[in-house]
């Protein structure tokens, strides 16, 4: 049964059939649950795994799928990581306003712990990390941290907007999962979320979703993983909870699922968007928004 009964289908010239990039061959890699797509180092994608893997974080080349460099995270545990959000660093955003039109000094990663842990329940903690400015195997130090509580017992979804806003998408049977905004306050803090500043994904699925979410570059766009569909949403004015609680969202319909795909991610251009699935030996998937250049030697298509 496909997994959206209500979704609009984007127009086949949106985004075009999926090339395959490369197969992650290394051990370490084999798990990942999150991506996120570097501005800064060119073909470069941070992934993770999750809950039975380390504190452990990977760069990833885009182009070849070859590890590049794996990075301790000092001051984490994983109990059950989800997803890694990119965007400017918090505490900077404190001091200098942060928008999609200014490019900042600097860019953070932000490590989402908010996995149920095979139903134990949730640690609900955002690491914040700086990203790494040369790739060698380190350290690197959390830089502060931000737990939450709220209604929600399991989440695999994180989101960074360009002006530093934080949300974060629980995962439930049937798809109709709920978005909130982290408080960008919080910081450092254990902070309950408001209930009321929520919204409900308007989607039907016959899966516990969603799986992984990412909003654009430029904050315009937001794309949301499933089991088996991924779901677009234009958001021009940046309001996400309201683009998810009021819109049908469009489903990709050049999209070839994989089972357990848990990792999207928008390329840094936003010129379209990378899927990982779970598993040994997976594949880097990436799905322009224009089909040309979606032809030929490594496009798979279904």
């Amino acid at each position: 049964m496909h997994s959206c009964v209500h979704a609009a289908t984007v127009g086949h010239n949106v985004f075009g059939h999926r090339i395959t990039k490369g197969q992650l061959s290394a051990k370490e890699l084999a798990d990942i649950t999150g991506i996120a797509a570097s501005r800064v180092l060119s073909g470069i994608v941070y992934v993770h795994n999750y809950e039975g893997d380390g504190n452990f974080l990977y760069a990833v080349d885009v182009n070849s799928a070859q590890l590049v460099a794996t990075f301790t995270i000092t001051g984490a545990q994983n109990f059950d990581w989800e997803d890694i959000g990119y965007g400017p660093c918090a505490d900077d955003c404190k001091q200098t306003m942060c928008s999609g039109a200014v490019t900042p000094q600097r860019f953070c990663l932000y490590i989402a712990d908010i996995g149920s842990h095979g139903g134990t329940g949730a640690a609900d903690v955002i690491y914040m990390v700086r990203e790494p400015t040369v790739l060698i195997n380190s350290s690197l130090p959390v830089v502060d941290k931000l737990t939450f509580s709220w209604s929600e017992p399991d989440a695999e979804s994180l989101m960074v907007a360009p002006d530093g806003r934080l949300f974060i998408i629980s995962k439930v049977n049937t798809g109709r999962a709920m978005i909130a905004q982290l408080p960008s306050d919080a910081w450092g803090t254990t902070v309950n979320l408001d209930l009321g500043e929520t919204g409900i994904l308007k989607v039907i699925t016959t899966h516990h979703d969603p799986q992984g979410a990412d909003i654009s570059p430029d904050g315009t766009e937001l794309v949301i993983v499933a089991e088996e569909e991924v779901f677009y949403y234009r958001v021009p004015n940046g309001d996400y909870i309201n683009a998810v609680r009021t819109s049908i969202p469009e489903s990709i319909h050049s999209y070839s699922s994989e089972p357990n795909t848990e990792g999207i991610a928008w390329a840094p251009d936003g010129k379209g968007f990378y899927v990982i699935p779970r598993g040994e030996d997976q594949m880097i998937y990436y799905y322009p928004k224009d089909d040309a250049g979606a032809t030929g030697p490594g496009v798979g298509r279904r």
